[in-house]
């Protein structure tokens, strides 16, 4: 397990560079004697002590002046000699490091912005080149030979360049500066491990961990300028408040990754144009399980002085990546995603919800093992959906589940009907459907005058799901008068491709049958959240995540266990706008009144779908045999045009 050490102070001892060296030569595998300082045989038996080595990662805080990109270079190599004296491996530094970040067109940020290699490259590369740190930092690039402005991430060690990132999710303060990005998404393999470079707003977006991920990422190293509204600002301006620190959990967790994620402190302001930006810290480093292993305090606003504000560090095995991430990605059914998923959808798209149209939503909570099927129904015009496999009583065995399984249309779904038709509502449910030899987890949704709407059988199926069901092979989204209602399960979210795929179909709502709680919850700092009651440690993991990045509203009836609970109600915006609901303790439902297609402050689900790369998404629909995936993954980086 990583061991934690500290958040940074400035005027820290440095160790003797010998002892550094030769500690850097140790994790190179070498074998040397050195006369006059010590005596000794450091021998590495081969590959395998190679793949699990330790190395140290460090997410830093570093604050540029704006405009002034000489300063900032100048702050910057003392920063990157400071990382190394305190033995960092990896560091992780912000987005924009050497312009600032708050300009209002190309103009304004010209005099700022810097080639690779160019002044910024030219003046740490002998820093690291002395030192061995390996450091990855955003720039505000010009392309030397279009002139055209990037958003940038570029990646160094002691060798020299060793690629970088071009952002592709740009929000609407970088579409009025920067072109998108023409990189791909790369992984880079260097002596720390294998680092792919992503950039603040991408994180809105699941596709581009996803990329990293499925050409063997170990690390990613994300760049950023989170930034807030400030304090006081008035209501209609305060509805484009976000954090984009907020969002980082779901690339580890999702793709079983370490995630660097760095940001910065302190109020930046635009001398020309007056407007200023709040940047609430808390960078913060995460396992492959999704675990947070440590972060930056979230401060207020505060003027700070430039350069180096801090920065946590703790030290990783990369190489532990590999297991979990090839496990998340053996989750993954391509066929099912093309062309989906690779298709570019038109800003006006006729099958989404036209309008906004309310609903009452609710999500059934029961204690106890029994099933309360009989005794649940929605309320008038309400879509309720009730814990999974509802006519079943709690904690049967692969075996019990297989032996209660019965056929479309039979007892279970006759009472699902029943008391949908009783309440006048909708209602969701799921069970053990058997087809012939095969049974499958089928989720069904009952109408109000009685009848099954639609039925869906679970793609994407958990590890216990595993040792009673098959795969169903179709996702199915119901139109109904309430909008748009997708069929899933709550195991099916830990897939994003499968949120894609809905978010793609327009489905405005997710019904998504949950059992027990989930011991993976969020773990965002609650600090970061601007509304009254943040999700932290409450709520599950992966409704949340498909909620936020599909941009639909997620409910899940489950069951309650102990002082945790399955049943809740997750919003498309829950850092700044929508609540994230959990059932009480005695609660039978929690409820919300909405309207969708979710409207959205500063994000909503037609704004993510135009913003999206569908051009770079072509290895998400493609098998792992496929030659063009092969050709695109061995290459590692870079766009890979296939014939």
């Amino acid at each position: 397990m990583p061991d934690i050490l500290i958040f940074g102070l400035i005027g820290k001892s440095r160790p003797n560079a010998h002892v550094r060296w030769l500690q850097r030569l140790a994790a190179g595998s070498l074998s040397l004697v050195i006369p006059g300082l010590m005596s000794m045989a450091l021998i590495v038996p081969g590959k395998a002590q190679a793949e699990q080595r330790s190395v140290k990662v460090a997410a830093v805080d570093f604050i540029p002046a704006w405009g002034d990109l000489e300063g900032n270079i100048r702050r910057l190599v003392q920063a990157a000699e400071r990382m190394a004296s305190e033995g960092v491996d990896y560091a992780v530094f912000p987005e924009t490091a050497i312009s600032g970040y708050d300009f209002t067109e190309p103009a304004q940020l010209a005099p700022f912005v810097d080639t690779i290699p160019g002044q910024a490259t030219a003046a740490l590369l002998p820093v690291l080149k002395r030192t061995g740190l390996i450091m990855s930092v955003g720039i505000a690039e010009r392309d030397a030979i279009t002139g055209i402005f990037y958003n940038t991430a570029v990646l160094m060690g002691p060798d020299g360049i060793i690629g970088k990132y071009r952002k592709n999710g740009l929000n609407g303060q970088d579409v009025q500066l920067f072109g998108p990005g023409d990189t791909d998404v790369g992984v880079f393999d260097t002596p720390v491990g294998r680092i792919a470079l992503i950039i603040c707003y991408d994180d809105t977006y699941w596709q581009y961990d996803r990329l990293a991920a499925l050409r063997g990422a170990q690390i990613i190293g994300w760049h950023s300028v989170s930034d807030r509204v400030m304090p006081g600002t008035p209501p209609a301006k305060a509805r484009l408040n976000h954090s984009t620190v907020a969002s980082v959990q779901h690339m580890s967790a999702l793709n079983g990754v370490f995630v660097v994620g760095a940001t910065r402190s302190g109020i930046e302001r635009n001398p020309i144009t007056g407007s200023q930006l709040y940047y609430n810290g808390g960078s913060s480093i995460w396992s492959p399980l999704g675990h947070k292993l440590v972060q930056a305090p979230v401060v207020p606003p505060e003027t700070l002085p430039p350069g180096l504000n801090g920065w946590i560090a703790t030290t990783i095995v990369p190489a532990e990546a590999d297991a979990v991430r090839q496990r998340r990605l053996a989750a993954r059914r391509p066929s099912l995603y093309n062309p989906l998923l690779a298709l570019r959808r038109a800003p006006v798209d006729s099958s989404a919800t036209m309008g906004n149209q309310p609903v009452q939503l609710a999500a059934a909570q029961w204690l106890g093992g029994s099933s309360q099927l009989g005794s649940s129904q929605p309320l008038a015009n309400e879509l309720m959906v009730l814990p999974e496999l509802s006519g079943l009583p709690a904690g049967l065995g692969a075996d019990g589940i297989r032996s209660r399984a019965e056929r479309r249309g039979g007892a279970f779904e006759q009472l699902l009907a029943d008391r949908a038709k009783a309440g006048r509502g909708y209602l969701v449910g799921s069970y053990p459907e058997r087809e012939g030899s095969k049974v499958f987890h089928t989720v069904s949704l009952a109408g109000p005058g009685g009848t099954i709407l639609g039925r869906y059988r679970a793609t994407h199926l958990s590890d216990s799901e595993l040792a009673w069901a098959s795969p169903g092979d179709v996702p199915l989204v119901v139109p109904t008068p309430l909008g748009r209602i997708g069929l899933v399960t709550v195991g099916d979210l830990a897939v994003p491709e499968l949120v894609g795929l809905y978010q793609t179909l327009r489905a405005d709502m997710l019904a998504a049958p949950a059992g027990e709680p989930s011991p993976l919850k969020v773990e965002i700092d609650p600090r970061l959240y601007a509304v009254s009651d943040p999700p932290t440690g409450r709520a599950d993991l992966h409704p949340y995540l498909a909620a936020k990045l599909g941009q639909f509203w997620v409910i899940s009836g489950g069951r309650r266990v102990g002082s945790a609970t399955a049943a809740g109600i997750y919003g498309p915006e829950p850092v700044v706008f929508t609540p994230t609901l959990t059932a009480a303790i005695g609660a039978d439902a929690v409820r919300h009144r909405t309207v969708v297609p979710a409207p959205g402050t500063w994000i909503n689900q037609q704004q993510l779908i135009i913003g999206q790369r569908n051009d770079l998404y072509q290895p998400l629909v493609l098998e792992a045999q496929n030659s063009c995936f092969q050709t695109w993954k061995q290459a590692g980086h870079g766009l890979v045009s296939c014939p």
